[in-house]
C-alpha cells in the first residue's frame, strides 16, 4: 500500500519545500546608474586563494537587456566587453 501513498506524500513534501523557499527568495534588480559589484571568481576561476577578493568593482549599470541580465562600464565610463546575469552583480553601498 506504501508504493501507492508515497507519490503523493513526496508531491506535497516538495510543494511545501517550494513554498518556502519563494517565500524567502528575493529577486534583485536593478535600475540604469545603480553602482555594483561584480564575482570576481567568474572571470579568474583558477584564482582559488582563501584570501582573494570575491567581488570587483565598484560598476555602473549602464543598460538592462532583460529581466535579469546587464551591460555593466567602470566608473570612468570604459564598458565592460560582456554581459552579467543579475546572480553575479551585487549592490555596491558606499
Amino acid at each position: 500500500m506504501n508504493w501507492v501513498i508515497e507519490p503523493f506524500i513526496n508531491a506535497e513534501k516538495k510543494h511545501l519545500m517550494a513554498r518556502t523557499y519563494n517565500r524567502r527568495v528575493k529577486n534583485k534588480q536593478f535600475k540604469v546608474g545603480d553602482l555594483v559589484l561584480r564575482l570576481y571568481s567568474i572571470t579568474h576561476p583558477k584564482k582559488k586563494d582563501k584570501l582573494s577578493p570575491k567581488w570587483k568593482g565598484p560598476y555602473r549599470i549602464s543598460c538592462m537587456l532583460g529581466p535579469s541580465t546587464y551591460e555593466i562600464k567602470t566608473m570612468n565610463g570604459d564598458a565592460i566587453p560582456c554581459t552579467w546575469h543579475v546572480s553575479y552583480l551585487s549592490k555596491y553601498y558606499s
